[in-house]
């Protein structure tokens, strides 16, 4: 139980710094149940899971900090008990000796509005607003996207994020049932209500950030509970619009690797600029007797996940510093 997948490749040297990860807990204090399209899902046993992660970071004593990529507990938690869930798998984060940073996620924001959950789980907020970033070495950044910016759902419904929301997901989803993809053809199947956007103000948020760390010389990892990458996601679970966040992203050579959860099965890909994708495997899909969490070991060349049990272990060598820019503008020419 909970044993390390250890990668074939042993490194010769010391990581720069070392953070623990995992996804989509979505506990809730019912019985276990199955996902929409019929994948068991195990709503008591995921906090365990989560204790043993917490252990785990604890007893190797080395990592700086944890990132949750989402979804603290689950939608089907009774509402009257969405405080309390939402304060126990916290206070289970809150164990392991050193700072956590969290992300919301559609199952958060089905449970507590974002005025009440924010608070709860440390977000520094202006306006509603979850997306901020942080250093924890000098050469390197790390961004938290706030994949509900735009979202119809968390914000009360009069919110111009609301409303912006029904009417992209009105004249692109002509089900009735918003969180159906019938009749959506590619890529289209992303426009379901349980997904979101990130705003034009974040947007720009993000292109200062990341003009910022290309001067500072900085390495950036994207963490957002939504994927940002076909290739590593089901299409169903992609950010409504992860084009437009992508080609930000692309503009800079400075980001290396892109986090996400939301879509539980987990996958990897190596976009067109060679910016690594990563969506981890859910806690909540965890068997009794089965984990899924991991560490994150930093190099100043790449990122080396190292996964317990159902998350898979991967290493995300960064793109080399030739500037996929400039060869692009070089075939142009």
């Amino acid at each position: 139980m909970g044993s390390a997948n250890v990668l074939a490749s042993a490194h010769g040297k010391q990581p720069l710094f070392s953070f623990g990860v995992i996804s989509d807990v979505q506990y809730a204090d019912i019985p276990d149940g199955r996902s929409f399209l019929g994948v068991p899902r195990y709503y008591r046993h995921s906090i365990v899971v989560l204790k043993r992660a917490v252990q785990m970071w604890n007893d190797q004593k080395n990592h700086k900090f944890v990132i949750n990529l989402g979804d603290i507990v689950d939608g089907f938690c009774p509402k009257d008990q969405s405080l309390n869930a939402v304060t126990k798998v916290v206070e289970e984060f809150e164990k392991f000796n050193g700072p956590v940073y969290h992300m919301i996620g559609n199952h958060c924001l089905y449970n507590l509005p974002r005025k009440q959950l924010l608070p709860l789980l440390k977000i520094p907020s202006i306006d509603g607003r979850a997306y901020y970033d942080f250093s924890p070495t000098p050469e390197f950044r790390f961004v938290v996207l706030d994949g509900y910016d735009i979202s119809a759902i968390g914000w009360p419904q009069d919110h111009p994020s609301a409303i912006e929301a029904l009417k992209f997901l009105q004249e692109r989803n002509p089900n009735t049932e918003k969180n159906s993809p019938v009749g959506l053809e590619g890529l289209e199947r992303r426009f379901l209500m349980f997904n979101g956007a990130v705003g034009k103000e974040q947007l720009e948020w993000l292109d200062g950030i990341l003009q910022e760390a290309t001067e500072l010389k900085q390495n950036v990892v994207v963490c957002c509970h939504l994927p940002l990458d076909p290739g590593a996601s089901s299409k169903e679970a992609l950010l409504w619009n992860y084009d437009e966040v992508m080609r930000v992203i692309h503009r800079y050579n400075c980001v290396k690797v892109c986090l996400a959860g939301h879509d539980h099965k987990g996958g990897h890909s190596i976009d067109s600029h060679g910016v690594q994708h990563r969506v981890l495997e859910a806690a909540l899909e965890c068997p009794p007797g089965t984990d899924a969490y991991g560490y994150i070991d930093v190099y100043d060349d790449k990122l080396s996940l190292i996964g317990f049990d159902r998350m898979v272990s991967t290493d995300m060598q960064f793109n080399p510093q030739s500037d996929f820019r400039e060869k692009q503008h070089q075939i142009r020419l």
